[in-house]
């Protein structure tokens, strides 16, 4: 399919590209993510990789581990916290056991667009860089973003919330997307990503959420019928560097990793769309069904919305989640 070739070239061309660079580097980083080669996640990386070693004229050397090489995303994140691991790109879920503040970005409904998502995460970098440092010892250079996480099930169709009812949904193991879910009126299962195939596969379960792309890169499309599309979280994941790796640098190298990391992250977050409105197609020929957004989303958008004050202790408090949320809606207002 176009997609998957598409996203093979870009495979090729990146590792390429990333092999291709021999200098001798006053520092080195190694930079760790969770997906394969074929990931948006993976070409952040990538050019993350370049613009370091244009930036800093080579001083810089990053080497990439994809796949959970260095460990899972907690445990490198734990790892940055010490020094022994000097980057990585972690889901913000798995984030906010070290870093609470960062959960501001999970919040259901936050935003409804990528252009809204895209003001908001650029607004906050800044005022968040300076709690996620204190909390888990990493900054975020910059924000990624793969999508809103849209709802797949096979065999009945969700287009209203009564539709929902009576649906097993498999939803990531932390506090947001459990008690969203069960905002709207399900008890959703908290399920390892590993498991879920196999549970979709045998029936344990009716569907999930996760990009578009997801539904492609992890062959959903063999075992789900719908996709609807809920714009409740988007898939976010900051490209992060060990604190205590950058306040080792030299100021000229830490402007260089400034830079490549929002630059990186731009170019990620163009890549990310065209090629969710690429796997929407792909998917159609695959057989799936797109059903677009709910017909009653505002009612999934107003109860979601209802249950932010009970989120607040446990991402940072309510006086920083009241303060990011005022920065982020000012960022959307004046996008």
């Amino acid at each position: 399919m176009y997609f998957n070739k598409m996203m093979a070239g870009i495979g090729v061309c990146s590792l390429g590209l990333a092999s291709s660079a021999v200098f001798s580097a006053d520092f080195n980083m190694r930079l760790s993510h969770g997906d394969n080669e074929s990931n948006p996640t993976h070409h952040a990386a990538v050019k993350f990789q370049e613009l370091v070693q244009e930036y800093s004229e080579g001083r810089i050397d990053v080497s990439i581990y994809p796949s959970n090489q260095l460990g899972d995303e907690q445990e490198v994140a734990q790892s940055m916290r010490m020094g022994t691991i000097e980057s990585a790109i972690v889901y913000t879920g798995n984030l906010v056991p070290l870093a609470p503040s960062a959960g501001v970005l999970m919040l259901p409904y936050a935003f409804t667009s990528s252009e809204e998502a895209w003001a908001a995460m650029d607004a906050l970098q800044e005022p968040l860089n300076e709690r996620i440092s204190n909390e888990a010892g990493v900054r975020a250079v910059g924000l990624l973003e793969k999508g809103f996480r849209v709802l797949t099930t096979s065999d009945k169709p969700v287009r209203t919330l009564d539709d929902l009812q009576g649906q097993n949904i498999r939803v990531s193991p932390n506090k947001i997307a459990i008690d969203t879910f069960s905002a709207w009126g399900i008890e959703p299962t908290p399920m390892a990503w590993a498991e879920v195939f196999s549970a979709l596969q045998q029936g344990v379960i009716d569907g999930q959420e996760n990009p578009y792309t997801t539904a492609i890169s992890s062959n959903f499309y063999e075992v789900q019928d719908y996709i609807t599309e809920i714009h409740y979280m988007m898939w976010t994941g900051p490209l992060l560097v060990s604190e205590r790796f950058y306040q080792g640098l030299p100021e000229d190298l830490q402007a260089a990793i400034n830079r490549a990391g929002i630059e990186a992250a731009n170019y990620e977050r163009e890549l990310s769309a065209r090629l969710t409105e690429e796997a929407k197609d792909e998917l159609v020929e695959l057989g799936m069904e797109l059903l677009g957004p709910p017909e009653d989303e505002a009612e999934w958008q107003e109860k979601a919305r209802a249950i932010w004050p009970e989120f607040y202790a446990d991402i940072g408090g309510e006086e920083w989640a009241l303060e990011a949320q005022r920065i982020m809606q000012e960022a959307i207002e004046n996008q």
